[in-house]
């Protein structure tokens, strides 16, 4: 297993070596730069659910981590007025996003096993990093320790875990369309970085946090679609590819709100200490969940 894990590392390590300066894949990572792009509108749409944290913890220091594509998490969190640390296992476009401006600086860290201090930040940010890691609970325990406040994933769900008729076909949907384009119609899939892309649930972070006694847990899902061409597509074209994804997302929003369906992807905040009023309030304006946790009768906290 050790051997294992250790090939993960550096199979991701070595992940954007391709796509820095010099590299086959530099024009590909170029794309990433575009503010402009379709797939660009697609992360932001990510981005924009941690708006409420953002505006109410406006002195907030944050740690991205997994940040690896120049940093663009903690790029957001800086346009929005925060301080951030983008890190990520790879280094290369970390540094080449600080020469370019772009961050102000970085640090080259393994999730599972981070070099910074304990509550050394008031948030930890994993966004489409977390399934990534061959030993993502781990990766979760060391960015609470990190944390002061809270930490925040956002990950594709897993949809498989979800109860329900209509959702148990639209999963056998998917895996038909799966087999019919070649692919693997397993349940459990791998990346062509090497790891198993393992999916988020609300059950086993809930089991998470009431085992370390923690009080607090919001969640909220969204959805999307991706197709090539959204990477070089502008969004000022309003062209095929945006107004495609548009109506595939437009379609899971109707089926998840009529109770059909799970969101693609899972957003949740483990609240390390009690948010602040004005962060709850926010939160629920925004359609987030806010769960209270069953506290531990025999250990205070």
């Amino acid at each position: 297993m050790e051997s294992f894990q250790n090939k993960s590392y550096q199979r991701h390590a070595d992940h954007f070596c391709a796509y820095r300066q010099g590299g086959e894949k530099e024009e590909e990572a170029r794309l990433w730069l575009d503010r402009d792009s379709v797939d660009a509108w697609r992360h932001e749409r990510m981005h924009q659910l941690v708006d409420p944290v953002l505006e109410s913890y406006p002195d907030a220091s944050w740690l991205t981590v997994g940040d690896g594509r120049y940093g663009t998490e903690a790029q957001y969190i800086i346009s929005k007025g925060g301080r951030a640390l983008a890190s990520d296992i790879s280094g290369h476009l970390l540094a080449e996003a600080k020469q370019f401006g772009l961050i102000p600086d970085f640090s080259v860290a393994n999730a599972e096993d981070l070099s910074f201090d304990d509550n050394a930040f008031d948030f930890v940010q994993c966004k489409d990093a977390y399934h990534h890691c061959p030993r993502p609970n781990l990766a979760l325990y060391e960015m609470l320790r990190v944390a002061r406040t809270g930490v925040i994933l956002i990950e594709p769900n897993d949809i498989f875990a979800a109860k329900g008729v209509l959702q148990s076909l639209l999963n056998r949907a998917r895996l038909l369309a799966r087999k019919l384009r070649g692919q693997s119609d397993s349940e459990h899939t791998f990346e062509e970085s090497g790891n198993y892309a393992y999916r988020l649930s609300r059950r086993e972070l809930e089991k998470i946090a009431i085992g370390l006694n923690l009080k607090r847990l919001a969640f909220n899902g969204i959805n999307d679609a991706f197709i090539e061409s959204a990477g070089t597509e502008k969004m000022s074209s309003n062209g095929r590819s945006l107004k495609t994804i548009r109506t595939l997302i437009g379609l899971q929003n109707i089926l998840c709100k009529l109770g059909l369906a799970d969101y693609g992807y899972l957003s949740a905040i483990v609240f390390k200490s009690e948010m602040t009023r004005e962060a709850e309030e926010r939160l629920g304006k925004l359609g987030w969940n806010l769960i209270n946790l069953p506290q531990n009768p025999y250990i205070s906290s």
